[in-house]
């Protein structure tokens, strides 16, 4: 048997998946991350408390910063399994389906070939950590590569399968937004420039594809814009999309010489070590394989609209990953690589995304808060009535700051499961008279306790961690009723 179709010692779909998930298991011994992964989860609780499935509310607002598909897959994980593991399953279970897509993809060059191409990207650092959060990234690298490589079929004499792309090109423009459209526009009009020969292939199915696509984005677009109108064509497909990619996003804005290079090291580090086998994989010249050449055509649109993006986040480069990854794959069922190592890389992996998860959650690397903290805090005043303040969360000016990366918690409204009051300004906080205060240690000094109580106020802490802490704000009188204990909130402490 020649080497490169040398088959695992197991069944290539069960290794796959075994490859595949390894990697992610304990996804759910942290909680959540913010910003992102606080903003989603809370869209996703307050759309089930309002029982609502067109508008992403957040803290009591439509929030359009994302498209719907992320929150649709989460709703009924959220309700059915719960705050620990529903966040993020919707995130696994794309993690996992991407990597079977991959392997059957990549079976036209052997068993092997197909079992090294998902065990390349399950094992990539970069999809391993959005695969282990809930992000909009990976359910729409699932649709986009599905789309793909539907999409190469219909090049090869198959143009039923067309429609079926078009299908999975809307699911991705749900996930992510037009970006996906304008990168499908792009790999075709290459594909069709740079390969004559695939050239009669493109011809037919197209109307049925355009209907199919506008069918299913309209899914959401049409009764999210019937609802909103111009909020949401402003918010969403103005500020989310046109004026991000042409770097609107200030915050994440990378300046145009360094951006030329900025995603060089993120596939370098996001596929390490498999990023070194990249460019002894690429195809070179016409007579290597048209599905290779088409995957480096892939990787090389994704690489190239994303490096001329004005706003730049590593984990935009996600959907350059598969392609990439078969490239490898092949290669390495060519190199007769043994399987065993795969699964030395998944296990290495798991223990490195655990580890480098739990430290990030407990605030163990340096100048990152401790999300856990938060989360205590939050579980345990939302089994108490009245309303919750978030005071001065985020880094404020003039005020000492004791880390690198203080910034707010959106989570928070996820796990005390109604909405909160978000403030910095402490006039505005004395207003309410009557709430639970969340903030950071600091934030709230005897100066300010004092003037509370020169407002008939009184402001008292009830837990106090290492990072952060909970207060009791409440009329004075209140402490004074007749049956009263003189305290209405349990003493300081853990």
């Amino acid at each position: 048997m020649d080497r490169s179709e040398r088959k695992p010692g197991i069944p290539g779909w069960l290794a796959t998946l075994g490859v595949a998930l390894v990697p992610l298991l304990g996804f759910w011994a942290t909680g959540l991350f913010d910003l992102d992964e606080g903003f989603y989860a809370a869209v996703v609780g307050e759309m089930n408390r309002r029982g609502d499935w067109v508008t992403p509310w957040y803290n009591g607002r439509p929030w359009f910063e994302k498209p719907i598909l992320l929150y649709w897959l989460a709703k009924p994980t959220v309700a059915w399994f719960g705050e620990d593991w529903g966040p993020r399953l919707p995130s696994v279970l794309c993690a996992v389906g991407l990597a079977l897509l991959v392997r059957r993809a990549a079976l036209r060059h052997g068993e092997a070939a197909g079992f090294w191409s998902a065990a390349v990207l399950s094992t990539s650092l970069l999809a391993v950590g959005l695969g282990r959060m809930m992000m909009t990234d990976m359910p729409m690298a699932l649709a986009f590569t599905a789309c793909l490589l539907l999409f190469w079929g219909s090049l090869q004499g198959r143009p039923g399968l067309r429609p079926a792309a078009a299908a999975c090109l809307a699911l991705a423009v749900l996930a992510k937004g037009p970006v996906a459209g304008a990168l499908f526009l792009l790999i075709a009009a290459w594909t069709f420039w740079r390969e004559p020969e695939l050239r009669p292939g493109f011809r037919g199915g197209w109307l049925a594809s355009v209907l199919v696509f506008v069918a299913v984005v309209s899914l959401w677009y049409a009764p999210a814009w019937w609802v909103h109108r111009g909020e949401f064509v402003q918010k969403f497909l103005v500020e989310q999309n046109l004026a991000r990619f042409g770097g609107g996003d200030e915050a994440h804005r990378v300046p145009f010489l360094p951006g030329l290079v900025y995603f060089v090291p993120v596939l370098l580090v996001g596929m390490f070590p498999w990023s070194l086998w990249v460019p002894r994989a690429w195809p070179r010249g016409g007579a290597s394989d048209p599905f290779l050449r088409f995957c480096a055509a892939w990787a090389g649109v994704v690489f190239a609209f994303f490096t001329l993006s004005g706003t730049k986040l590593p984990h935009y480069i996600l959907p350059a990953l598969p392609p990439l990854a078969i490239l490898v794959g092949a290669r390495a069922g060519q190199a007769g690589w043994r399987p065993g190592w795969a699964w030395v890389a998944s296990a290495a992996v798991c223990l490195l995304a655990n580890g480098a998860f739990w430290a990030w959650y407990h605030g163990r690397l340096g100048g990152v808060p401790p999300h856990s903290e938060v989360h205590e805090l939050a579980r345990w005043v939302r089994e108490r009535p009245g309303r919750i303040v978030s005071f001065q969360m985020g880094k404020q000016r003039g005020v000492p700051t004791r880390g690198l990366s203080e910034t707010e918690h959106p989570s928070v409204v996820f796990y005390v499961r109604r909405d909160v009051v978000q403030t910095s300004d402490w006039s505005r906080l004395l207003a309410l008279r009557d709430a639970w205060v969340l903030t950071r240690r600091g934030r709230i000094e005897e100066a300010r306790v004092g003037r509370a109580n020169g407002e008939g106020l009184v402001l008292e802490p009830v837990r106090r961690l290492s990072r952060y802490e909970l207060w009791r704000l409440h009329p004075a009188r209140a402490a004074a009723a007749p049956g009263g204990t003189g305290r209405s909130t349990p003493p300081a402490g853990r």
